[in-house]
Order: structure tokens, then C-alpha cells, then sequence
């Protein structure tokens, strides 16, 4: 009994002149995205940028670049058991009297020694007794970082106050700012900190020494509220240095010329006003630099001498020292593998504070930045770029694989699905993991800090477009079903071609920018001083530790994007379902079950004949191509396909060039081989012929009789002699 079959199609039948369709443009997207622009712009990335000679992970000390950070993530802190009340603070304060300086040892030891012998004057207790009924925050103690800080916080004129009760020597333009902001909504903080300074020991030497100082600043919890008031001719100078003709800062440490100062120099200008990227505003001023000698703060550096405020009383002490600059601090932040960032912080530490409610007596720090950063040398891993490239080359094997013989949306499809299986799926997927899995950490680091290169960059879009496509085409391949899934294929196909050019928007788009957000959600930052931090941070000062690997952020978003690709699949099908039936309501009775037939074998193709149904109703009836290469019916390697499956050709019941070209088969010379062989005879055409001699590789293949269609049983030879068959495709025919 004959087994029924989907009705065949005449393939000499006079067909229209094709139109250009939703599906048509799909297909030369999918392929011109996949063979031309794709392979172009990876050949200008290899050729046109550092990636295969000099590529690096993170940026290095020549492309630092200089930005803000409100409240920066990386620089989040505290202090613990440091409120310690607005006296206590006050009378830590008050030792310095009117001096602009303090010591290292004598500052740290404010914070030990008893201060019982010490007293405030009537004004001052009086201030203190209205800063503790006002609310001002007084802060007092060693914080997370291991430096001593004291600070009042509160409203602007509460710390004007505190600097004329106390007598504090504080600079001349920040006190004129706070003043000027006496009406400012924001709190404003007077903080005594330890700076590093560095000073000269040598005539036009670039070989400074450092010492660390204690002085005084004022700025305002909201770096936007700062008021731009100029430091020209605001004090008197006089001079205190003469140099007869010498410039002491013609020759300078590279650290001393990134930010601004407070003094006129030769040092070169950096500009006070910074644009602020990530805010609701477009720029912000940083603090100035304080440069002093003898104690006193300077007003200008030149030739003539160094100049100092005018009313100032040099101290014989600081006189010692010579001209002192300040210097920013170096505080790198690094991974759990000893990887760093370098951060050159405006050293006028700014910082919000605020009571931390989880947990008891501890006040958190976030501090709003200025900084110049860089990272360590980090050899740029080229897998990624590798694993691309043969994904691109497999491709366009495949297309020549697929298309050689004749070109139409069906076998756009089939491409797709060709490019979509298979074993290398597999090998793709493995080896972006494990890239993802090992430089996952430094991925989240260079991101949170602003540090990847563009080629890091690349890299980090390379490994989403292939673990996304891989990890979806083999949960695809694995779901259990034997399907051509033809419109899933070009959907999905397409879908990459944007989905990769967006993510490289945006990577592109957030360089050189702190994603702040990476480390709140997905990090923590552990600093040397904590247990926990002594224990995992190495040899570092801090680090900061990701809770989840990139490959979990990868496996979350690839399924995301295959639920898209699927239900866009799901929807254009049923779209086009019920296109043709609106089409078709208005033919006759007699032609409405036809246009059903067609609109099943298009829209929802016919399941073709079980391996059950073949064997209880009798013999099957496979042609030759199914019997000799197959092993069985096509329709128990693809339910979907019944609709193409078969043709009649000659008045033979035959397998169609696109079954025969989907199963992996292609058509050379005489004979009809498995595709994978074809590359191995396309290459020898580029080798000496000896050189195939020299290898034992058996090809498998069936000779096609011309006459009848047939193909005969499997037939085994040699690479060397296979590649004596005819150097040119054979023409594509169905196979009876």
C-alpha cells in the first residue's frame, strides 16, 4: 500500500515574477549582516585598532583621564564610634589655634590624648551648647581608611561661626565661598584632615620628597552648590623666599600638574570647572590645592621668590621643610586577583555624611571625587575575537554550502538553520564561558571604574553575541523537537545583527564613564582595615568583591532575547495564518478547502509520514536519496518540512534540492557528498597535489545515475582521488 505523501510540486512549472516580501527582506538582512558586514567590521577591528598587536584590558597611566563622581561607589566609607559630641570636637579644634598647620604626630594624637587640662573660651562653650541644640553633626575619630578626621557639619553660618569663635586659620576664598552660600539649602563641612605634601630637596630636581600635614578646608555636601568666587588679590602677600632668578617649581613631579591651585605658578593651569557627566548638572568646581611655606599659605611662585599672605607669621619649624605643594592621593581599588585601579583623588576630601542605620555607632562616608584614573597592565585575551572569526567563516561555508546552487527564502532558512546547529555550537559556547567565567571579575571592575579599553570593550560585545547565540541555538537544538523551525531561524538570524550593533552602542556609549549601579547591586567593597577585608584582600588596601559572575548576567539576558525571537516567530506566523484566510473568505465554497491545504503547507506545514504509520501499512516508500543516504523517511529528521520535502521530476517521485540540501548533502562533480567534505575538495584546489597524497582521509559518497535520478549505495575514497572528480558544482536536481 502507498504510504500518502505531500502533494508534489512540478519544479518546471512557470512561476510568476517574484515579488519582494516581509520574508525576502529578512533574508538579505540576515545574510548581508551575517557574510558582509559582519566579516568587515571584524577585519576593522583587527586591522585598524591595538586587538591583535597591543591590546590591553584596562586603560594605562598615558590615557588616564580626569572626572567627577558624586558620592562615588568605590570610595564609600565610615566611622565608627566618631560621634563623639560637638565639645570634644571643639577642643580637638581648638589646639591648633591660629596656626594654618599640624603635625602628623601631634594631630594623630588628638584623638588619645586626654583633654581634661584643655578649656574653650565663654564664646566657644556658648557655640557649642547652640551646635548641639542646632543638630550639627561633630565627627570625630579614625575612619575606614585608617586617617584621623574631624569635622562640624551643619548650616553655612554655623560654620562661619565655628571658624571666628575658635580662630582657626582657615583659607581666605573657601571662607569667602561659605559665606557667600550663607543662604544655601545644603550643609557645609569644616574638616581637618592629613594631606600629603611634597617639597624640593634638590635644585631642578623632579625628585620630590613627601610628608604628611594636617590643615584645614570647607566645602559644601552638595558639590554643586559651591559658588564660583575668584582667589585673585582676595589677601595681601609679601615675600617671604626671595630665589634670585630660580623658578622652584620649574622641574616637578608629573602628580603636582593634574589639579588646580591655590597660588599663581609656573606649574600649567588646570581649570577648576568640571563637567559632571552622570548628574542632573552640566559642570561643578573642585577645591584648589594649598601650596605653604614656613607654615603660612603661599600666594604665588615665581622667579622673584615665593610669596605668602601678608598677615601670616612664619613658623621656623615649616621653614624647614622648604616650599610645600600638595600632592593628590594615590587610593587604588582592586580585584580579589590583584588587579588595580589607580586613583589620583583631589585630596580636599569632599563627603556626605549620614547616620548608618544598619549598623550601630557608625556614620557612612560616600565621597564626592575628583579624580584622575588608570589601571594596571592587563594583557587583552584574544579568544573572543578568535571564536567570532570562526563563527563568520563558518557561516559563509555554510552559505556556499546551502546557495551554491540556486538562491530563495526557503534556503535563506535552511542556511540559518545549518548555521545554527551542529557541533561547533557547542565548542562556541565553551570557550566564551570559560573566558566569561575567569575575566569576569575584571570585566565588572573596568566597567564599575570607567577603565576597559575600546578593544576590552569589543571584546566584552563579542563574548554576548556569541554566548547568546550559541546558548539559545543549542537550547533550541535540545528542546526535543525535529523541526526546521524556518521562521524562528531568520527571526533569531536578523535579531543578531541588531542585538549585536545596540550592545556595542552602548558599551561604547558608557566608556570612560563609572557604572556606580554594578557595584551597589553586585559588589562590595572591602577595605584592609575590616577582618573580612584583611582576609580576601591580599596585599591591597581594598577590594572589591562581585557577588555573581558575568556568565549568569549573559544566561539571563540570552533568554531573554530568545523568548523575543521566539514569540516574534509565534506572532508572524499567526499573523500570516490569518492574513491569507482574510484573503481567501472571499473566494468560492469549492476553492476554500484548496487555499487551506496551502495555507497549512506554508504557514503550518503538514507532519509527514510516522516511521509507525510506514512499517503497519506496509514497505516505505523512500526514494533513493532517503533509502542510500538517510537510512529512513525525511519526516523522522523534520516534522515541518512536508510541504517541500517531495517533488515529482520526469514523472518520478523525488526529493527535493532543499531536503536533500537541509540533511547536509550537496552536489559535486558526479557525484552527491556530505557538505563538510566539500571544504576539504574546495581546499585542495589551493594545495600541491602531493600534499594530498600524503593523508589517509576516506570520503563517503553516491554516485547519481543521470538517466533515472538514482543515487547508488555508499561508496568510499581517498581525499587524493576524490579531488580527480569534476572541478565544478554539479547541477542541483531532485533525487528519485
Amino acid at each position: 500500500m502507498t504510504v500518502p505523501v505531500s502533494p508534489a510540486t512540478a519544479i518546471h512549472a512557470r512561476q510568476p515574477r517574484p515579488r519582494i516580501t516581509f520574508g525576502t527582506v529578512l533574508a538579505f538582512v540576515a545574510v548581508f549582516g551575517r557574510v558582509v558586514v559582519a566579516p568587515m567590521m571584524l577585519l576593522i577591528v583587527f586591522g585598524l585598532s591595538k586587538y591583535l598587536t597591543s591590546g590591553r584590558m584596562f586603560i594605562e597611566a598615558p590615557d588616564s583621564y580626569f572626572a567627577f563622581s558624586a558620592e562615588d561607589a568605590v570610595m564609600v566609607g565610615g566611622c565608627t564610634n566618631c560621634q563623639v559630641g560637638c565639645r570634644t570636637a571643639a577642643l580637638q579644634m581648638s589646639l591648633f589655634g591660629h596656626n594654618a598647620l599640624m603635625s602628623k604626630p601631634l594631630f594623630e594624637n588628638l584623638y588619645t590624648m586626654s583633654l581634661m587640662n584643655v578649656s574653650l573660651s565663654v564664646n566657644a562653650i556658648a557655640l557649642v551648647d547652640t551646635m548641639e541644640k542646632g543638630g550639627m553633626v561633630c565627627m570625630s575619630g579614625f575612619d575606614e581608611w585608617g586617617s584621623p578626621v574631624t569635622t562640624f557639619k551643619g548650616e553655612p553660618k554655623m560654620v562661619v561661626d565655628v571658624v571666628h569663635v575658635l580662630n582657626l586659620s582657615v583659607m581666605p576664598q573657601v571662607l569667602l565661598e561659605v559665606e557667600t552660600a550663607i543662604d544655601s539649602r545644603t550643609d557645609w563641612v569644616l574638616e581637618a584632615h592629613l594631606r600629603l605634601f611634597k617639597f624640593p630637596t634638590a635644585k631642578a630636581s623632579a625628585d620630590f620628597s613627601a610628608v604628611s600635614v594636617a590643615d584645614f578646608t570647607i566645602f559644601p555636601e552638595r558639590t554643586e552648590c559651591r559658588p564660583n568666587v575668584s582667589n585673585s588679590d582676595i589677601v595681601g602677600s609679601k615675600l617671604a623666599l626671595p630665589t634670585f632668578g630660580y623658578d622652584p617649581l620649574e622641574v616637578v613631579p608629573d602628580i603636582l600638574t593634574l589639579f588646580p591651585y591655590s597660588f599663581n605658578s609656573s606649574l600649567p593651569f588646570v581649570s577648576r570647572t568640571i563637567r559632571a557627566t552622570d548628574e542632573s548638572y552640566d559642570k561643578v568646581l573642585q577645591p584648589l590645592f594649598h601650596g605653604y611655606y614656613g607654615g603660612c599659605r603661599v600666594r604665588v611662585v615665581n622667579t622673584t621668590g615665593v610669596y605668602i599672605e601678608e598677615d601670616c607669621v612664619v613658623n621656623q619649624h615649616w621653614v624647614n621643610y622648604g616650599l610645600m605643594i600638595q600632592a593628590p592621593d594615590d587610593l587604588p581599588v582592586c580585584s580579589t586577583g590583584d588587579v588595580c585601579v589607580h586613583n589620583y583623588y583631589n585630596s580636599l576630601w569632599e563627603f556626605v555624611t549620614e547616620v548608618d542605620h544598619s549598623a550601630k555607632d557608625r556614620l557612612k562616608m560616600a565621597i564626592n571625587v575628583f579624580r584622575s584614573r588608570y589601571a594596571d597592565r592587563v594583557k587583552l585575551s584574544l579568544l573572543p575575537g578568535v571564536v567570532v572569526a570562526q563563527m563568520l567563516i563558518m557561516g559563509v561555508i555554510s552559505l556556499y554550502q546551502v546557495m551554491s546552487h540556486k538562491r530563495s527564502v526557503l534556503l535563506t532558512q535552511i542556511w540559518a538553520y545549518r548555521c545554527q546547529n551542529g557541533r561547533m555550537q557547542v565548542l562556541y559556547l565553551v570557550q566564551i564561558t570559560y573566558h566569561l567565567v575567569t575575566s569576569s571579575d575584571l570585566y565588572y571592575l573596568g566597567l564599575a571604574t570607567g577603565t576597559l579599553t575600546s578593544e576590552a570593550l569589543t571584546n566584552l560585545a563579542f563574548c554576548f553575541f556569541v554566548f547568546s547565540y550559541s546558548s539559545i541555538n543549542l537550547l533550541k537544538a535540545r528542546s526535543g523537537e525535529q523541526q526546521l523551525a524556518r521562521h524562528f531561524r531568520l527571526t533569531w538570524e536578523t535579531m543578531q545583527v541588531f542585538i549585536s550593533i545596540f550592545t556595542v552602542r552602548e558599551l561604547y556609549s558608557v566608556r570612560q564613564r563609572s557604572l556606580v549601579f554594578i557595584l551597589s547591586l553586585n559588589g562590595e567593597l572591602l577595605r584592609k582595615t575590616t577582618a573580612r577585608g584583611a582576609a580576601t584582600c591580599n596585599l591591597s588596601d581594598s577590594c572589591i568583591v562581585f557577588k555573581h559572575n558575568l556568565v549568569l548576567l549573559a544566561i539571563v539576558a540570552s533568554i531573554a532575547l530568545g523568548c523575543v525571537a521566539a514569540s516574534i516567530s509565534y506572532f508572524t506566523q499567526k499573523y500570516l495564518y490569518w492574513e491569507v484566510r482574510r484573503i481567501d473568505s472571499s473566494m468560492p465554497r469549492k476553492d476554500l478547502r484548496a487555499a487551506f491545504q496551502r495555507v497549512g503547507r506554508s504557514i503550518k506545514p503538514e507532519v509527514g509520514p510516522t516511521a509507525s504509520c510506514v512499517f503497519r501499512d506496509g514497505p516505505p516508500l523512500l526514494t533513493s536519496f532517503e533509502r542510500h543516504c538517510l537510512g529512513a523517511p525525511f519526516s523522522n529528521l523534520f516534522t515541518d518540512c512536508g510541504d517541500f520535502a517531495y517533488t515529482t521530476h520526469e514523472g518520478r517521485r523525488c526529493s527535493t534540492v532543499e531536503a536533500i540540501l537541509l540533511t547536509g548533502f550537496m552536489f559535486y562533480g558526479e557525484h552527491v557528498y556530505q557538505a563538510q567534505d566539500i571544504v576539504l575538495l574546495l581546499l585542495e584546489r589551493l594545495l600541491p597535489r602531493k600534499f594530498t597524497r600524503t593523508f589517509n582521509i576516506l570520503f563517503v559518497r553516491w554516485r547519481i545515475n543521470k538517466r533515472t535520478g538514482n543515487v547508488s549505495f555508499p561508496q568510499s575514497c581517498t581525499w587524493f582521488r576524490a579531488s580527480d572528480d569534476a572541478f565544478r558544482l554539479m547541477e542541483a536536481r531532485p533525487i528519485s
